[in-house]
């Protein structure tokens, strides 16, 4: 008797078949995605991943990646419905939740950002840059302290981040915590030695804590590698006039007018320091130079009329004081000065005058000298 093999035959369904060369092209196209992301061509990635798509819809890397393309290209809106696919097809994705929240970050709704940071932390609590984009999105909404709860988490796990060190500084500077700021800003040149604008604002936090040695030494470094920074100039020079070392301001200053005629903060503080240093004439025309751009004011005007009582120029004080009394009839020092400029000019009667109007707009001062101008 004859045997026969049974030959079985397995037919494949075309379905299936079909499916298994999408999901093979997709791979492809999701891999010529990856190349042209890399070269930084973007539009090319971003043509090849919908390819990818097309041909599998639930592909969620290609999503993911997509939407990281379309942040290069700062597409925020088309990222975040990238993101938020991710998040439909695997709602455990914690990538996809903080890139989600980066995305909401960029288009300014921040309260909708925080929820999805937190989302991701949720799921994944060593998530390092979720804790920095939630930081950065506290300070976006000036909740400073809930931004440096943040950072130091950031700083816990990774005790050289540059940002995290340098936004944790401007949070300390924006609470008035200077002495902290200082310390940071530090930290970051430690870590980045060779920028130079990070002595600019660690000098800045220094003078704010009132360290001014130490803001001297940084501005004197920003200055060793850009002589005409005129920003440095002027703190380094500010901060001298607080250790009163009138001479090295007052020249901060006059460098810092020499690059920028106009800049207001260096002429009233030079004229401060003239004075200080009996350059009365100097101190005369930085007052002036002062009022021609800013405009006159009580106070300035008074200032160049106690200069010019220094000059002996008497008449000029008195012209000063009575258009400073013009402008604030209420300014007892401007009556006060001109009592001791007519009485330079002999003009008694006037020298009492305002002595009296002096001490009743209560000028102690005045007080004390009554009687020996008006007895």
């Amino acid at each position: 008797m004859k045997k026969y093999t049974l030959l079985v035959f397995l037919a494949f369904s075309p379905l299936f078949l079909l499916s298994q060369d999408n999901d093979r092209q997709s791979k492809l196209y999701f891999n010529e995605a990856i190349e042209a992301f890399n070269a930084k061509e973007y539009d090319n990635a971003l043509q090849y991943y919908d390819e990818a798509i097309n041909l599998n819809p639930s592909y969620i890397k290609a999503f993911y990646n997509r939407g990281n393309t379309q942040l290069q290209l700062k597409n925020f809106n088309a990222a975040l419905s990238n993101f938020e696919k991710v998040i439909t097809l695997d709602g455990s994705h914690a990538k996809g939740h903080l890139y989600k929240g980066y995305s909401l970050m960029q288009l300014k709704k921040y309260d909708q950002a925080i929820s999805s940071y937190n989302q991701a932390l949720k799921i994944d609590p060593s998530l390092n840059k979720a804790y920095a984009n939630r930081a950065s999105t506290y300070m976006k909404l000036k909740d400073y302290e809930q931004a440096l709860t943040d950072y130091n988490l950031v700083i816990k796990n990774n005790p050289e981040s540059y940002s995290a060190f340098y936004n944790r500084a401007l949070c300390y500077m924006k609470i008035k915590k200077y002495k902290e700021s200082a310390e940071d800003f530090g930290q970051c040149i430690n870590i980045k030695p060779g920028k130079y604008k990070l002595y600019m604002n660690r000098g800045k936090a220094y003078l704010k804590s009132e360290q001014y040695e130490n803001a001297i030494t940084d501005f004197s470094k920003v200055l060793t590698k850009d002589a005409t920074n005129k920003d440095a100039l002027y703190y380094r020079g500010y901060s001298k006039m607080l250790t009163n070392d009138f001479a090295g301001a007052n020249d901060d200053f006059a460098s810092t007018i020499v690059i920028d005629p106009e800049h207001a903060p260096a002429l009233k503080n030079k004229s401060i320091c003239s004075f200080s240093l009996k350059k009365y004439d100097e101190a005369i025309n930085d007052y002036t130079a002062l009022m021609k751009l800013k405009g006159a004011d009580p106070s300035s005007i008074v200032n160049r009329g106690i200069a010019k009582l220094k000059t002996e120029d008497f008449q000029g004080a008195a012209d000063d004081f009575s258009h400073a009394i013009e402008m604030d009839k209420e300014f007892a020092a401007a009556y006060f000065n001109r009592a001791n400029a007519n009485l330079k000019l002999k003009k008694n009667e006037d020298a009492c005058s305002d002595i009296r109007q002096a001490a009743k707009l209560g000028m102690e001062e005045a007080l004390q000298h009554i009687n020996s101008l008006c007895n």
